[in-house]
């Protein structure tokens, strides 16, 4: 059986809603890691967010602030990027959302 990676699938992340994969560029991830960093104490403040199989504690948080993102920004993600910062951040937004933050 095959085994997803922690970041697990999320059709709607990748796929609008005409069934087409999104093309996610470079300056989306820039973007959503802006939201995040803009955002920090609230998100701080809200955990933990569940949110479809996740949940976003604050071990997620410290683990994404002191090796996600300074991986991602020394350019060795590659094409990790968008599972792991853009994917993340985004499925984080949703759950913010969901739960009314």
């Amino acid at each position: 059986m095959h085994q997803h990676p922690p970041t697990e699938c999320d059709r709607s992340l990748i796929f609008a809603d005409d069934g087409k994969p999104i093309k996610i560029e470079a300056e989306d991830i820039t973007k959503s890691v802006s939201w995040y960093e803009q955002n920090w104490e609230r998100i701080s403040e809200a955990l933990p967010v569940p949110i479809g199989g996740t949940t976003y504690t604050q071990k997620w948080q410290e683990i994404f602030d002191y090796q996600t993102l300074p991986q991602w920004r020394a350019g060795e993600l590659k094409g990790l990027a968008v599972a792991y910062v853009y994917m993340a951040l985004r499925k984080l937004w949703r759950g913010m959302r969901e739960v009314g933050q």
